[in-house]
C-alpha cells in the first residue's frame, strides 16, 4: 500500500454555498487549504467519473474541476494529471472527441490521460491479496492522487461513494468479477458476488490512498440515476464534502444521505480491513451542520418488478447483485430509450435469475442470465405444440370427408420454441444484450433501439462477433 499523503487528519468538511466553485474552496480552506495537501514541484493525478458521453451528472461537474485544477496551480504542482477509465469499452478518446475535455484542461494547465491506450499510459502488474491488477503507472508515479467524485444514486450501493470512484482506475476487464462457487455456500444467498466486488474494490483503493477526496453533492441525480433521465430527478443540495480519509468523507456523505454504517456492505468492510475511519467520534466535523444539513432523497428501486416497463412481463427468480444491476440498467434503457418500439412489440416477458416463474407467453421471451438460462432449460415454454399440416381441414368439401370418414385426434408435433432470446452471463454484458435484442426484433421492430444502438458503437463499443441468430437469439461467451 502505497501513503500518498503526508496529512493525518480526521477533519472532515461539510461546505454549502450558492457556488459550485466557492463550495470545493471553502472545503479545502477549512481542511488547512491546498498547500495541506499538495507541495511544489508534486504531480498530482485528479481521478474525475469519466463514464459515458452523457455529460454532467454521469460525468465531473467541470465548474468543480476548473475550481481544483486552479488551486493544485495555485500551489506549485508541477504536473495536473486528469483522467479515468469509462465503462462498457467507451474510449477515452472519444470521449474526448465529443466533450472536448483535452483542450479545456490543457487552456486550464492540466493534461487529460487516457489510461486505456497502453501506449499513452502503461500499466503496472500489482499483486495484492493474491490478485494481480493492472494498475495505471501514471497514477502510482503521481506524489499526489485527488479523488473528485460526482455523488449520485447507485443500485447496488445506494450512491456513488469515492471508494467506487477510485474502482475506476483500472479498466473494464479487470473490474469484472468471475463467478467462484465455494464448496458448501449458496452463491445466491450470500450474494457472493458482491462480497467478491467489495473485496475487489477496497484492493484496488488501498493500493494507492489518495491524499485529498471530495464528494460533490452540489447536484444529486435521485430516482433511477445516472443514463436513466425518465424516472431522475436533479436536484440542487448545494454541499460538498471533503477531507482526507476516504472512507470517513464516505461515511459522512451516507450520514447526509441518512444511511448509517450497519446499511453500508462496503464501510463495514473497509473498517474490518482498518481502512479508514468508520468511527463517527473520531471525525472532526468542520463547516456546516451535519444534522440540519441531511437529506430525503428517493434511491434506486430495490427490486425489478418494481420497475413497470409497456408491454413487458417480469418474472424473477433468485438474483445476485451483478445480475440485479446489469437487469436493472437493461430495463430502465427500454423503459426510456425504447418506448416506440415497444409499441410495436405488443408483449414480452424477461426471465431473470434462479428458476423464475414461467413467462405469461410463449413468444418474445428474454431470458436473462446464466442462473436463469440453467433452471430454465427444459421447462415448457422451450417447446411448442403445432398442428401437422395434413391434419387440418382447409375446405368444406374437406369438412364433409372428415365427418364421414372416422373421427381422428388431431395429430400434435412439438417444436423447439424459436421466439427466445437467451443472454448469458453472469452478469450478460448490457451493451451485447442489447446487441442481441436488436437482432432478434430487427430494425423493423425496434427502430428506436437501433438508432440507439448505433450510436453506442460509434462511441467506441463493437459487436463481439458471436453468433447470433434471427430466432432463437443466442450469444455465447
Amino acid at each position: 500500500m502505497i501513503k500518498n499523503s503526508k496529512v493525518n487528519s480526521t477533519d472532515v468538511a461539510i461546505t454549502k454555498n450558492d457556488s459550485p466553485t466557492k463550495t470545493i474552496n471553502n472545503g479545502i480552506e477549512l481542511l488547512g487549504g491546498i498547500s495541506r495537501f499538495i507541495g511544489k514541484e508534486d504531480k498530482v493525478f485528479i481521478k474525475i467519473n469519466l463514464r459515458a458521453p452523457s455529460g454532467f451528472p454521469v460525468n465531473v461537474s467541470i465548474d468543480s474541476l476548473r475550481a481544483l485544477i486552479i488551486l493544485c496551480k495555485d500551489a506549485g504542482a508541477k504536473k495536473i494529471y486528469v483522467g479515468g477509465f469509462p465503462n462498457y469499452g467507451v474510449k477515452t478518446s472519444t470521449l474526448n472527441d465529443t466533450l472536448g475535455l483535452k483542450y479545456y484542461l490543457e487552456k486550464l494547465g492540466a493534461e487529460l490521460i487516457f489510461l486505456d491506450d497502453e501506449e499513452l499510459a502503461p500499466f503496472s502488474n500489482i499483486d495484492i491479496n493474491g490478485k494481480n491488477i493492472e494498475y495505471p503507472t501514471r497514477v502510482l508515479e503521481s506524489d499526489k492522487l485527488i479523488i473528485l467524485n460526482q455523488v449520485s444514486v447507485d443500485p447496488l450501493f445506494k450512491c456513488t461513494l469515492s471508494l467506487l470512484n477510485c474502482y475506476s482506475l483500472v479498466s473494464s476487464k479487470s473490474q469484472k468479477i468471475d463467478k467462484v462457487i465455494r464448496s458448501g455456500k449458496d452463491y445466491l444467498l450470500l450474494d457472493q458476488f458482491k462480497q467478491d466486488l467489495i473485496s475487489h474494490i477496497l484492493d484496488v483503493f488501498s493500493i494507492k490512498k489518495p491524499c485529498l477526496v471530495i464528494n460533490d453533492m452540489f447536484y444529486f441525480l435521485e430516482g433511477a440515476g445516472p443514463f436513466i433521465y425518465k424516472d431522475s430527478n436533479l436536484i440542487r443540495t448545494s454541499l460538498v464534502v471533503s477531507g482526507s480519509d476516504a472512507v470517513a468523507v464516505d461515511l459522512i456523505t451516507l450520514n447526509l444521505l441518512k444511511i448509517d454504517l450497519l446499511s453500508s456492505e462496503i464501510l463495514l468492510e473497509a473498517r474490518n480491513r482498518k481502512l479508514g475511519i468508520t468511527n463517527g467520534s473520531e471525525i472532526n466535523l468542520k463547516g456546516e451542520s451535519l444534522d440540519d444539513n441531511k437529506l430525503i432523497v428517493n434511491f434506486s428501486v430495490y427490486k425489478l418488478n418494481e420497475i413497470t416497463i409497456n408491454n413487458t412481463y417480469l418474472q424473477t427468480g433468485r438474483i445476485c447483485s451483478g445480475c440485479f444491476k446489469e437487469a436493472y440498467y437493461l430495463l430502465n434503457f427500454m423503459k426510456t430509450h425504447m418506448t416506440k418500439d415497444l409499441k410495436y412489440i405488443r408483449t414480452q416477458s424477461m426471465l431473470i435469475g434462479e428458476n423464475p416463474p414461467e413467462p405469461d407467453t410463449v413468444e418474445n421471451i428474454i431470458v436473462f442470465g446464466d442462473c436463469a438460462l440453467t433452471t430454465t432449460k427444459n421447462r415448457d415454454f422451450r417447446y411448442i405444440q403445432v398442428l401437422k399440416k395434413d391434419n387440418i381441414i382447409k375446405t368444406v368439401g374437406d369438412k364433409v370427408k372428415k365427418e364421414k370418414s372416422s373421427q381422428k385426434k388431431p395429430i400434435v408435433k412439438e417444436k423447439v420454441n424459436k421466439s427466445i432470446i437467451e443472454l448469458p452471463g453472469c452478469p450478460p454484458d448490457m451493451l451485447m444484450s442489447l446487441n442481441t435484442i436488436l437482432k432478434y426484433y430487427g430494425k423493423t421492430q425496434a427502430p428506436n433501439l437501433s438508432f440507439y444502438n448505433a450510436l453506442l458503437n460509434q462511441f467506441g463499443y463493437k459487436e463481439s462477433g458471436k453468433l447470433m441468430k434471427k430466432k432463437g437469439v443466442t450469444n455465447d461467451v
